[in-house]
């Protein structure tokens, strides 16, 4: 992928903490917990853009639609500049995630780590051979 410019964050990174803030946002808020989020993004969002883009995604639903959705959604969606208040009380308590056995999902005893880094590991290298398969789209 070649970028037109540079960027502070990279294009991945942004996107991520795009949707990291509004996860965030959507706990605090008392919509869901942070199982609930994982879950919504694992078994939906996740798998859908490990196929497509999310403007391939749009392209697919159709513009009229996503034009509907983004006029409700987008004035609903988190701004806050800053990081949410949670994130600095947990680094403060000293608890970092799986490194310190306690983070936003909870406590991670040792084999609860290695249990997640391999899910992890091994859901990247399947999605990778799924799509060793398929030559990407240069076109657009």
């Amino acid at each position: 992928m070649r970028l037109a410019r540079d960027a502070p964050g990279f294009v991945a990174n942004r996107l991520q903490y795009a949707l990291i803030r509004e996860a965030y946002a959507l706990v605090d808020e008392g919509v869901c917990d942070r199982r609930a989020v994982d879950a919504a993004v694992t078994a939906g969002l996740g798998a859908r853009w490990a196929a497509v883009g999310p403007f391939e995604s749009m392209d697919l639903a159709g513009l009229d639609v996503h034009l509907a959705v983004a006029r409700r959604l987008f004035p609903l969606l988190s701004a806050s500049p800053a990081p949410p208040p949670a994130l600095g009380g947990f680094v403060e308590a000293g608890d970092l995630g799986v490194e310190t056995g306690r983070g936003l999902r909870g406590g991670y005893s040792p084999d609860d780590a290695a249990a997640l880094t391999h899910r992890r590991a091994a859901t990247l290298l399947a999605l990778t051979g799924l799509r060793a398969g398929s030559a990407p789209d240069d076109a657009g």
